[in-house]
């Protein structure tokens, strides 16, 4: 009942569409019809015609936005659909706009660090895109598909200690379906594997511990590419759901004393947004305290500016940092111009 239920509304709302925007179609400038449909000039001059020649925009939006989806599976330009409902961000299939040499930021990096005798651990994070390959609907070219290997052979070269994420996060639940983030599972599974790779560096022991606090739903940061708005109930994107979790930490220090944080996390939104938890997955795995100075919104590599340019501000200086850097904010050139 329920099924055709909702079929009835996904004919509806592709009834309602067809009446709104006949004059919008009948107006679109195609170019050349032995191509438009091939490259997209037909959607996208009807799409134009269409948001602005259709009364009550927002909603129209919104009809626009679910008939793509639901007829071609389409989100707005900046995201990448992939089977299964599952969205991607377009910037793992682009070259991002000012690309870091790894070599080099590492070789900064190591400098300014030795003289405070902190270890350096960068961790780079697979993109969904290489992760979840099966959901893609076209692949990626050889550049991107050699830049983890090139990044981890960077790592190599500067004798760092190297932490290859891939078999950690080969598994389905490792990234959240509508967002460009690991899911919390994803996180912990990668702290898990970090703090392996640091096993044998003596950290100040701290007991951790992590409370479930349930699941609860979940809005992507993609979400917003496909704004099929009071329409999603009916045709998707389906809703996501996040198991939530509370991390409580008791520093050897004891609870009064003041205990040094060994660990410095310096990083982008991976690791400074809450619902993913990576901060206190890492404290788990170490079993040691640390100190979360990533940010959201500014890359990996400001953070770690920042960070060296305050460290002299902080009460007392980590053993270790470790710095978490989103693959696709690596170039897949083989040389920067």
């Amino acid at each position: 009942m329920q099924a055709s239920l909702d079929s009835l509304c996904t004919l509806g709302i592709a009834a309602l569409l067809a009446g709104l925007s006949v004059t919008a179609f009948s107006h679109t400038d195609t170019g050349d019809p032995s191509k438009g449909w091939a490259n997209g000039t037909y959607q996208r001059g009807y799409e134009d015609r269409f948001e602005t020649s259709v009364p009550a925009h927002e909603s129209a939006v919104a009809l626009w936005s679910a008939a793509k989806w639901v007829f071609f599976r389409e989100p707005a330009t900046g995201a990448v659909a992939g089977y299964g409902g599952w969205l991607f961000t377009a910037e793992e299939f682009i070259e991002p706009d000012n690309p870091n040499n790894l070599a080099t930021e590492l070789a900064q990096v190591i400098d300014a660090l030795a003289a405070d005798g902190i270890t350096l651990v960068p961790v780079i994070i697979p993109d969904k895109a290489r992760m979840h390959a099966h959901r893609l609907k076209r692949g990626r070219s050889e550049g991107y598909e050699a830049r983890y290997d090139a990044a981890l052979a960077a790592i190599r070269e500067a004798e760092l200690i190297e932490i290859d994420l891939r078999e950690a996060l080969r598994f389905e639940g490792s990234f959240m379906r509508t967002d460009t983030h690991w899911s919390p599972e994803g996180a912990q599974s990668a702290a898990a594997t970090i703090a392996k790779s640091l096993g044998d560096i003596t950290l100040p022991e701290a007991q951790v511990n992590i409370i479930a606090k349930g699941a609860a739903p979940f809005d992507g940061d993609l979400l917003p590419f496909v704004a099929t708005g009071r329409y999603r109930d009916r045709v998707g994107p389906a809703a996501e759901f996040i198991n939530t979790f509370e991390t409580n930490v008791t520093s050897s220090g004891g609870l009064f004393g003041a205990a040094d944080i060994p660990v410095a996390l310096i990083g982008t939104s991976y690791s400074a947004k809450a619902e993913f938890h990576f901060e206190g997955y890492l404290k788990q795995a170490l079993q040691a305290d640390v100190l979360n100075l990533s940010r959201v919104g500014q890359g990996p590599f400001k953070p770690m500016d920042a960070f060296l340019e305050d460290r002299s501000n902080l009460s007392s200086l980590p053993s270790i940092v470790v710095w978490e850097i989103p693959e696709r904010f690596l170039t897949s050139r083989r040389k920067l111009p």
